[in-house]
């Protein structure tokens, strides 16, 4: 008895000292742990600043390392580049009975094999009966599970300070889960900091097949079309829509058959490759154009293909084909929507014919037309068809030419009190500044004779042209002679004091046909040496011409202007 009071007063001791020691503990570790934060060097981050959720599609219950990467370098990092980010991915059901399978058949054969190829996240690792679809959840089903599966993760994570990413179905969960917060947070002043990034999303506001047909519920699908997304919430969001993607720009005139046709091939064409764009900047050509409304930035993505191609391009058809009727085909798949309502207005489809301005129809379709000609005559090495290519005049350099005149006919430059005739052929710009009135232009020493035949004899041409013999035209590269100085003619030239190659000008004129090589120079002192014989009364071997002035005894000009 003695002995069990002994042992009951021990315990009762024990159990009091280890309270105490317990005690003593917590308290020294509060006291050491709580000044731990205020003193914790600047540079040792005990943790990422955000935690970043990331949700992927249809066929894709659980991103892998490949999706998360690209996830993070090409849409999130790029619109959150000063925060530390720890990612995560979040497992959804992801599921869409019946046709969980086709999209992954599709993906398949259609698809980037990083994302549907073997080992792919669309080809998760369960049997194949499941992966078949046919025992998949319904999409509302799907869509439920999501919401709750995210809003697990977010729970683990604190609710706070989180990034959501979600493409396709991904988006449309998260769509439900901000409309839910927004509800619990109506203000921003209350509202933790939780931002969305989305993709390819359907409740895109215009354009997403969500939003086109609001409150459209397909019983043996189980689908129902929730509206669009909200843009009014405290939480900021990043939309990224391609063009034609079938389930995030879908025709406002579902009328439009080909529109349609267009937008559901484009749900394979476009909307698989989602990841070939990206918000990196300058990483994607042509660049997106950018929009803020609301709560949300606005990426779009134009697209230079259409979808409705696709298979042709699958097939192996040459693009330079395709090119020929593609911009024909675009002007038809364009009257299916209308550009000008921005991305965050809700626009239900309507099923009116689209208004037509049939003038600026016609010219779309002309300059269409034009366009696939001018890509056919690419193709085996033709110019553009006249009236279809944009005219664009370049300026002139010191190495062009432009031709003043057509026909081979000499003119007259004036210099000062005397007429200089020149050959017209193709003159470069430096000629013809050397032939502005004012000028003298002389004769360049030492400049190398041309190695080229003369032109077409003074009997070929036109009937008001002077009997100068024509020059030889320059070769490519050197500049003509725009004109010569005359010598003063008078009553005592003497044909003694030119030079001998110039004493006997009837030698050394060329018959009809016949060619040869010759200087500029000797046929400008030879023209001159004519109009010196005429002023003189002296019989010249070329014909006069009614129109051709005559200098002067006195070495003025006889009367021509």
């Amino acid at each position: 008895m003695g002995n069990r009071k002994h042992r009951r007063k021990f315990r009762r001791t024990a159990t009091q000292m280890t309270v105490s020691v317990a005690t003593v503990a917590m308290v020294l570790t509060g006291a050491a742990v709580s000044p731990a934060s205020p003193g914790t060097s600047p540079e040792v981050k005990l943790s990422a600043d955000a935690t970043a959720l990331i949700l992927c599609g249809t066929t894709c219950p659980t991103p892998n390392a490949y999706w998360i990467e690209h996830i993070r370098d090409q849409f999130v990092a790029p619109t959150h580049p000063d925060q530390d980010l720890d990612y995560v991915g979040v497992t959804a059901p992801m599921e869409f009975w019946p046709i969980t399978g086709i999209f992954r058949l599709l993906g398949l054969a259609l698809g980037p094999a990083s994302l549907w190829g073997p080992g792919g996240p669309g080809w998760p690792d369960e049997p194949w009966w499941k992966l078949s679809g046919l025992f998949d959840l319904t999409a509302d089903e799907s869509l439920a599970g999501g919401v709750a599966d995210l809003e697990a993760a977010m729970a683990e994570n604190g609710n706070d300070n989180l990034v959501i990413y979600g493409n396709s179905q991904g988006a449309g969960v998260a769509n439900v889960v901000k409309k839910k917060l927004a509800e619990q947070y109506p203000t921003k002043a209350t509202a933790p900091d939780i931002d969305f990034v989305l993709g390819g999303d359907p409740n895109l506001p215009n354009g997403g097949l969500m939003s086109r047909f609001p409150g459209l519920y397909v019983p043996i699908l189980n689908l129902t079309f929730n509206g669009p997304a909200a843009t009014d919430a405290p939480f900021k969001t990043v939309e990224i829509n391609r063009q034609y993607d079938g389930f995030s720009d879908f025709p406002l005139y579902p009328m439009n058959l080909l529109a349609d046709l267009n937008a559901i091939m484009g749900i394979v064409y476009v909307h698989m490759y989602g990841m070939d764009v990206s918000l990196v900047p300058g990483s994607t050509t042509p660049a997106p154009t950018v929009d803020q409304h609301g709560d949300t930035t606005y990426y779009y993505f134009e697209n230079e293909n259409l979808p409705l191609f696709g298979p042709l391009r699958n097939l192996g058809v040459p693009e330079a084909l395709i090119d020929i009727v593609e911009p024909f085909f675009r002007v038809l798949v364009e009257l299916g929507y209308d550009r000008t309502i921005p991305a965050w207005e809700p626009t239900p489809a309507r099923f009116t014919a689209p208004p037509v301005d049939l003038l600026k129809l016609a010219g779309d379709l002309i300059g269409a037309i034009g366009e696939g000609i001018n890509n056919a005559l690419a193709i085996v090495g033709l110019a553009p068809a006249p009236g279809t290519a944009k005219k664009e005049s370049a300026p002139l350099t010191a190495g062009d030419t432009t031709t003043q005149s057509d026909e081979k006919a000499p003119t007259v430059a004036v210099t000062g009190a005397r007429q200089i005739f020149t050959e017209t052929a193709t003159l470069t710009t430096a000629d013809t500044e050397s032939a502005e009135p004012g000028d003298s232009p002389e004769m360049v020493a030492g400049e190398s004779e041309p190695d080229t035949q003369l032109s077409t004899p003074a009997e070929d041409v036109t009937e008001n042209a002077p009997t100068a013999e024509p020059t030889a035209e320059p070769t490519s590269g050197e500049s003509p002679v725009a004109s010569t100085p005359e010598p003063q003619a008078s009553d005592d030239t003497d044909k003694s004091e030119l030079p001998d190659s110039l004493d006997d000008t009837d030698e050394t004129r060329e018959s009809p046909g016949q060619s040869s090589q010759r200087s500029p120079a000797a046929a400008a002192m030879e023209a001159a040496v004519t109009g010196a014989e005429s002023a003189s009364g002296e019989p010249s071997s070329a014909p006069s011409s009614p129109d051709r002035p005559s200098a002067g005894a006195d070495g003025s000009d006889g009367g021509g202007s």
